[in-house]
């Protein structure tokens, strides 16, 4: 649910909303792979997982949740005079409409009273009518800044002329090609310069690799000849404290 940004913006809740588009993202998987077995074409994940996604979120599923959303977004900015009467709106409203937001997905209780631009738009006017009036100010002032600091996601959830948005259906991608203009310039440069053999290329000078050397030998001298001293004190040792024959 998490992966598959499920989770409701207002209420942090997912598992039901992941289980139920579970089938759908299970049935999309299952045909891609069966066609892709049928036509004997090379299996394509980026495909597959394009198809789950856009069986999780048509674009009337984007639509519902641009409008939570906003609502989310709202609510965290709140004060707690605020929340409080926001909630105290919230929840004056007829179980279904408040209910059915909660719900937010397709098949769960109440929730065709969101599913359409036209229901979730007699829900956001019957919501400010129920807010206290500074909250109600407040939210009108925050869905004109929302709608201009973030486009067309809310509008498009509230009315049909903005249409829907856009979905996740898998379109072919060319090749990437990168920036053309900086690979022609290289490959000029390439061409003009007069290099025609590789050049090793030394990232130490030589005293530096000399001393390094080096040092490396009197190291390893330093180390053989404590070993050795080490090895006459064990002898030694062990002569003294053997019994005498």
């Amino acid at each position: 649910g998490g992966a598959a940004a499920m989770v409701h913006p207002s209420t942090g809740y997912h598992l039901c909303r992941a289980m139920m588009g579970a089938g759908a993202v299970a049935r999309a998987v299952r045909e891609e792979l069966a066609s892709s077995s049928k036509s004997k074409a090379e299996y394509n994940p980026d495909r597959a997982a394009a198809r789950a996604y856009d069986a999780i979120w048509t674009p009337d599923n984007i639509a519902q949740r641009n409008f939570a959303v906003f609502g989310g977004e709202f609510l965290m900015k709140q004060r707690v005079r605020g929340l409080r009467g926001f909630f105290d709106g919230f929840f004056k409203l007829p179980l279904p409409l408040w209910g059915g937001f909660l719900a937010g997905w397709p098949g769960l209780p109440n929730n065709e009273r969101h599913e359409t631009w036209s229901a979730r738009l007699v829900f956001g006017l019957t919501f400010v009518s129920k807010l206290p009036l500074p909250v109600a100010l407040d939210m009108l002032a925050a869905i004109v800044g929302y709608s201009i600091s973030e486009g067309l996601a809310l509008p498009q959830s509230v009315t049909p002329l903005l249409g829907l948005p856009e979905g996740y259906e898998y379109k072919e991608k060319g090749m990437a090609v990168g920036d053309v203009a900086a690979k022609a310039e290289a490959r000029r440069m390439i061409l003009e310069s007069g290099v025609e053999e590789v050049v090793p290329v030394d990232f130490e000078d030589s005293s530096s690799a000399a001393a390094a050397t080096t040092a490396n030998a009197v190291v390893v001298e330093d180390v053989a000849a404590e070993s050795k001293v080490d090895v006459v004190e064990s002898d030694v040792v062990e002569e003294e404290s053997a019994p005498f024959a």
